[in-house]
């Protein structure tokens, strides 16, 4: 057998899962199209500051399943983190400190005493369930709870989601919210803080776990997209590269969205369509517009404001709260976001317009916004890659790590069975994708 495993995709999926199997002593090359590590969470330089593709942070923190590989590894300490903990919610009377447990949630100013006994009835319940119990509302919508509360706290649920999911209620499914609850409950070792990389951008996770992969005799080949992966039957044969070389290995883990490799990587009839219909129904996309604003004074000591209620800006991230490493010295980076439909992501009108509104609100907030604005720089994600989070596309309901059509195939990233979503799926992916690569390898010798 040939040795050498394949990994396509340098995300966090794919880095995971190749900085694991480099521990174990095997050969593994990742091959990725784009000119640097990160995949989604790639960051880019805009006068002399650091902008991530969209905001990403690291959810319960120590407790995450990106954490708990690094731990493995041995390379925590490679990863300096910021915590992110001075979060807060904003409506019309002000702002309401982000509730961490109980206690806090009692105090809740934003709504009403009776509304939040009514909430804590609804809440814990589900954060001190089991993580099976979760798996039977699976496809449930979160609304079937929310819909039974009043509309300040709906409003709070709202803002709550776009937190944990960056998204709205009625597309989370009730049992991955429910998972989200117990993953932040102290009193079950989970914990409701973030944490954001302390040297800027958050591909440095992977930049950590790419310098891992080479470290261990690893490769890691950029600007190198597959062009095929070829399979003999129903067992993998190697990979196709971009100059048409063929290279051979009997192992090959896809960590692109699943429905992108199987209908881009594969001769037709490799795959039973019932199959490709059911992985191209996870192609759940959406689309956001996001904007840096850089300014010349610090507006808020906060990190994160999600506003609640009627706001078109639906985040306001203050990053060089988190960290003063991504923008110059006496300047301060700011991100604030919002999901659109994916035809206000085409329209440059707009997208104007929203930008405008952006800034309307953050002064209604801030009185000092706009004096204090250097630039603002904006972006229009059309078709982003929404991270499986809806009734009946999570947990089991995505895409296996393996399939019995093609042995020697493997699929890691967030569009395949693990709890969460985002980064933190894609590493608890890789984490349940692992052994079952090594048994693979271990009897194919």
């Amino acid at each position: 057998m040939d040795n050498r495993v394949y990994v396509i995709g340098a995300g966090v999926g794919g880095l995971t899962t190749a900085s694991l199997l480099v521990k174990s002593g095997h050969s593994v090359e990742v091959f990725e199209k784009m000119g640097k590590v990160g995949g989604r969470t790639a960051s880019t330089t805009f006068r002399n500051h650091i902008l991530d593709n969209g905001f990403h942070i690291m959810p319960f923190y120590k407790k995450s399943a990106i954490f708990e590989v690094l731990k493995t590894l041995g390379i925590e300490s490679k990863l300096n983190l910021a915590k992110v903990d001075k979060i807060a919610f904003y409506s019309d009377a002000g702002f309401h400190k982000y509730p961490k447990g109980i206690g806090d949630l009692l105090q809740l100013s934003l709504i009403p005493f009776s509304s939040r006994i009514k909430l804590l009835k609804v809440l814990l319940p589900m954060a001190f369930t089991t993580m099976k119990k979760t798996e039977e509302w699976d496809n449930l919508s979160l609304t079937e709870i929310t819909k039974k509360l009043d509309p300040s706290t709906n409003a709070f649920f709202e803002a709550v989601c776009m937190l944990a999911f960056a998204d709205t209620a009625d597309h989370i499914s009730l049992g991955e919210f429910a998972r989200t609850m117990i993953r932040a409950n102290p009193f079950k070792g989970g914990t409701s803080e973030f944490a954001y990389p302390d040297d800027g951008g958050y591909d440095a996770i992977s930049r950590v776990l790419g310098d891992y992969v080479i470290a261990n005799n690893g490769k890691i080949h950029l600007n190198s997209p597959i062009k095929k992966i070829v399979v003999k039957d129903s067992k993998v044969q190697g990979i196709i590269t971009k100059d048409g070389m063929f290279h051979p290995s009997e192992c090959v883990v896809i960590s692109l969205p699943a429905y992108q490799g199987i209908n881009q990587l594969f001769e037709d009839n490799v795959f039973d369509q019932n199959f490709v219909d059911k992985v191209n129904k996870l192609d759940k996309t959406t689309a956001v517009v996001e904007v840096h604003f850089a300014l010349n004074k610090k507006i808020d000591s906060r990190q994160i404001v999600f506003p609640v209620g009627d706001f078109t800006t639906k985040g306001f991230f203050f990053i060089s709260n988190i960290t003063p490493s991504v923008c110059p010295s006496g300047e301060h980076l700011m991100i604030a976001g919002t999901p659109v439909h994916p035809s206000v992501a085409e329209n440059p009108k707009m997208i104007k317009e929203i930008v405008e509104k952006m800034k309307d609100e953050l002064t209604s907030i801030y009185p000092e916004f706009k004096k204090s604005l250097l630039w603002d720089r904006p972006m229009a994600w059309k078709l982003v890659e929404s991270v499986v989070k809806e009734p009946g596309l999570v947990w089991k309901s995505k895409m296996p790590h393996e399939i019995s059509q093609v042995k020697g195939l493997y699929f890691v990233g967030d569009s395949t069975i693990s709890y969460g979503i985002g980064t933190d799926s894609a590493a608890h992916s890789s984490i349940l994708c692992y052994p079952k690569i090594e048994n693979f390898l271990k009897h194919s010798k």
